[in-house]
């Protein structure tokens, strides 16, 4: 006889309706990436110059193959919740694993289909586009991560992980979940916001190199996107901050979790306007910035791949005679490295 199937929580319908959330939540930054080749229009395909009837010939495929390459995160986060669904743990700590994950993944994804078809369209390059510039300017303004710095977002992001570690010490009898199963969650969130943190002071320290002839322009572009990012790092960091206090509501159930889902449904509203005017200004600076064509290191001129290790230079993202390639030995990697490395460390410990 076929044992009956177990029917979903209360708790796990909720777990549904917030990552429905974080899906609609996405939708600006997905059509940002969809439509990124064609951004300033038919004469460009991101960076480089082709000619006006390149979308009806080579780069109809080059935006197809592009595209789909975008879908790949979603497919493997789709089959992981669904192992997760069926093995019965499709739990808020599961959720933000996966989520956190791919969401680091969908942009080192993006990174190598952006790389990679731009790679294949500079073969379709407009000759008078393929000089470099003669002049460079750089910009000696010091930037700290103080200067990116809203101090009422980090009181606020203080406030409610003080609040969660509060309402569990204090009032444990309240919540009927396991103080060692909350404390390992509280412990992944603060190591997410460790995460984050690096990301935006990548972001802060990122070059500041720009064509002499369009100096003024190009730096605002780059400052535009250093604003931008840095402000959806804060965003972001302000999001899995709530996280340990909005699991304690909704497993408390009653009008605290009536309360929570009141205001995350009107925060969640908020912050996505917010993200939605802010990246359309972003674009708008992006589109009326013509890109810059760098000259070549030295050391860059032999490179070929995606990949390369050059110990000598500090630059993550290398300009080649064939497009851009990663480098293997720039400090961003292997802080990167030590940092996922720390994190499965930290999960195999959580897990015992």
């Amino acid at each position: 006889m076929t044992p009956p199937l177990t029917q979903p929580t209360t708790q796990t319908w909720i777990n549904v309706a917030i990552y429905i959330g974080v899906i609609i939540a996405r939708f600006p930054r997905i059509k940002e990436r969809w439509v990124a080749p064609l951004l300033r229009g038919p004469d460009w395909f991101f960076d480089v110059a082709v000619p006006p009837d390149f979308l009806k010939g080579p780069g109809a495929a080059l935006l197809r193959n592009y595209r789909w390459r975008l879908l790949i995160p979603w497919e493997i986060e789709g089959v992981s919740l669904l192992a997760l669904w069926a093995a019965s743990r499709f739990n808020s700590l599961s959720i933000t694993v996966v989520i956190l994950v791919i969401t680091l993944f969908t942009r080192f994804n993006y990174c190598a289909a952006r790389i990679a078809t731009e790679n294949r369209a500079r073969a379709f390059e407009r000759p008078e586009a393929m000089q470099p510039a003669t002049n460079v300017a750089l910009s000696l303004e010091p930037r700290t991560l103080w200067n990116y710095t809203n101090w009422w977002v980090e009181a606020a992001i203080a406030l409610l992980f003080a609040a969660a570690a509060v309402w569990m010490a204090f009032y444990p009898t309240a919540v009927p979940l396991v103080p060692r199963k909350f404390i390992g969650f509280l412990i992944v969130s603060l190591y997410i916001q460790v995460g984050l943190l690096l990301v935006k002071m990548g972001v802060v320290h990122s070059s500041s190199a720009a064509p002499a002839d369009n100096r003024e322009q190009y730096l605002a572009w780059r400052e535009s996107l250093r604003r931008f990012a840095t402000r959806m790092c804060d965003m972001m960091r302000f999001m899995f901050a709530l996280n340990p206090l909005l699991v304690l509501c909704l497993i408390t159930g009653g009008s605290a979790r009536s309360a929570a889902a009141i205001g995350v449904g009107i925060l969640f509203i908020a912050l996505l306007i917010y993200e939605c005017r802010s990246r359309l200004k972003h674009l708008e600076v992006a589109r009326r910035t013509r890109p810059a064509k760098f000259p070549l290191l030295p050391a860059a001129r032999n490179a070929r791949g995606l990949l390369g290790f050059w110990p000598s230079l500090p630059v993550l993202l290398l300009r080649t005679a064939n497009g851009y390639a990663l480098n293997l030995a720039a400090a961003p990697v292997g802080i990167a490295g030590l940092y996922f490395a720390g994190f499965a460390a930290l999960w195999v410990w959580l897990a015992r």
